[in-house]
C-alpha cells in the first residue's frame, strides 16, 4: 500500500496538505513509529485526529486511463490496526441506533468507495477494501450521503473519468470534515462519553483542463441543519443526556446550514480548515470574492434540499453546473 503519490501529476509535485502546529500535536501516530502519522493505503492516504477520532483529511490519486469500478458497495467497515483503537470512531456510534436513538447516519466514506479503484484487477479489490476503515469514515445523514454529496461525488468522478482508455484523465482529491471547536454533540453518550459530530465536509479536485493546465476547485456542503431538525445533536455539552460538563463555545460556523454543495474559492477553505494546500500556482477558475457570511448562508438551498429528500437516492443528477470547470 503506497499510499498518496505526491508526483502523481508528472510535472508538479503535491505533497498532503500541511497541518498548523497545534494540528500536528492532534495526529494519531503509527503504533509501529510514533513520528509517522501517514495512513497509506491503495492510491490514497489519510491523516488522522486522535482527538476528534475522526480523519483530518484523505488524498487520493485517480488515473482514469485504467479506473473501472468493478467491486460492489459494501458497508463492512474496521477498525485500522495500525493506529490505536481508541483514536478512532467505529460501530459504537453507527450502531447506537439499535438501542436508543434513529440516528440515520450513514458510514460516509471520505475517500469514495469507487475513487481508488484503478490498475489491474488485483489493485482494484484491494484499493476498494482499503477504503473499509473507519479512519476513512465519517457520520452523515443519509440524506447527505446519498442525495446531493453522492450527486457531486458521482459529477466529479464520472466527468473526470468519462474517457477510459488512453483519453482518461488523471485527479488528485483532497477531502474530509471540518472538525470545528463549535461542532455539535449526538445526544447520547457513546461508551460514556459525549462526541461531536462534523457538520460540514469538503473537497478539492486537482485536474488538468482541457489545455492541459493543471487546475484546482473546491466544494463545501453542510448538514447541520438536518441533524438539528431530526434532534440528533445538540449544541452543548451540557445538553448530552447524562453530561454535566460544560464546553467553550466558538463563535465560528453558527449560521453556516445544509444545502447543496457550494463551489468556494481554495483560500477559503484555507481559512476554515488552518491547512495550506500547496495550490497557489495551479489555476484556479473559482475566483468569487464573496463575504464569508454570505458564503454560509448560500449552502442552504431549500428547493434543492427538499427534492433530494423524496427522491430516490440512486445516481441523482446535479441541478447544477460548477463555474470554471470546462469539460
Amino acid at each position: 500500500m503506497t499510499g498518496y503519490n505526491s508526483i502523481f501529476f508528472s510535472n508538479k509535485k503535491l505533497a498532503l496538505p500541511k497541518l498548523t502546529p497545534a494540528q500536528k500535536r492532534q495526529r494519531a501516530p503509527l503504533k509501529s513509529n510514533a513520528k509517522a502519522f501517514e495512513l497509506t493505503y491503495t492510491h490514497f492516504s489519510v491523516v488522522q485526529n486522535k482527538k476528534r477520532k475522526f480523519a483530518f483529511y484523505s488524498a487520493t490519486n485517480i488515473d482514469g486511463k485504467t479506473w473501472e469500478a468493478k467491486v460492489d458497495d459494501r458497508d463492512d467497515f474496521e477498525i485500522d490496526v495500525r493506529v490505536s483503537a481508541s483514536h478512532q470512531t467505529g460501530n459504537e456510534l453507527y450502531d447506537f441506533y439499535k438501542s436508543k436513538t434513529a440516528n440515520d447516519f450513514d458510514r460516509g466514506h471520505i475517500t469514495k468507495f469507487q475513487d481508488p479503484q484503478w490498475g489491474d484487477d488485483s489493485t482494484i479489490e484491494q484499493a476498494a477494501k482499503d477504503t473499509m476503515k473507519f479512519v476513512n469514515c465519517v457520520p452523515q445523514h443519509h440524506r447527505l450521503n446519498r442525495g446531493a454529496w453522492k450527486s457531486l461525488e458521482d459529477y466529479i468522478l464520472k466527468k473526470f473519468t468519462r474517457k477510459t482508455g488512453a483519453n482518461g484523465s488523471k485527479l488528485t482529491v483532497f477531502a474530509g470534515p471540518l472538525l470545528l471547536d463549535n461542532d455539535p454533540f449526538y445526544i447520547d453518550k457513546i461508551k460514556g462519553k459525549a462526541i461531536q459530530i462534523p457538520c460540514h465536509f469538503w473537497k478539492i479536485v486537482v485536474y488538468p483542463n482541457k489545455k492541459n493546465k493543471l487546475s484546482a476547485a473546491a466544494f463545501l456542503m453542510s448538514q447541520k441543519e438536518i441533524l438539528f431538525k431530526h434532534n440528533f445533536v445538540v449544541s452543548k455539552k451540557t445538553e448530552v443526556r447524562g453530561a454535566a460538563k460544560a464546553v467553550t463555545e466558538a463563535d465560528f460556523f453558527t449560521d453556516f446550514t445544509s444545502g447543496e454543495p457550494y463551489q468556494v474559492r481554495i483560500d477559503f477553505l484555507e481559512e476554515v480548515t488552518g491547512y495550506r494546500f500547496g495550490l497557489k500556482t495551479y489555476l484556479q477558475p473559482y475566483t468569487k470574492q464573496e463575504a464569508t457570511e454570505l458564503i454560509y448562508k448560500r449552502v442552504e438551498v431549500p428547493s434543492l434540499a427538499k427534492r433530494f429528500e423524496t427522491r430516490a437516492f440512486k445516481d441523482q443528477p446535479l441541478s447544477f453546473e460548477f463555474e470554471g470547470i470546462r469539460l
